[in-house]
């Protein structure tokens, strides 16, 4: 990881983040009522950004109202 964030390439969790298909891919949908509809409920792969823009999207789970 040090070699890669020496190239400006980040590692991002978006775990509880509002959904933006900017930087995530949604892969499933998880029906869970202690979230608000639209946050990320499980992280499938972590996402990869250099110098600010998407180099990989995060794939993840998308919460919705059961």
């Amino acid at each position: 990881h040090d070699v890669l964030r020496k190239q400006g390439i980040e590692r991002y969790d978006p775990q509880g983040e509002a959904f933006d298909p900017n930087l995530h891919a949604a892969m499933f949908e998880v029906p869970d009522a202690s979230k608000a509809a639209g946050t990320i409920a499980a992280v499938h792969r972590r996402g990869y950004t250099i110098k600010g823009r998407v180099l990989r999207a995060a794939e993840v789970g998308v919460a919705r109202a059961p």
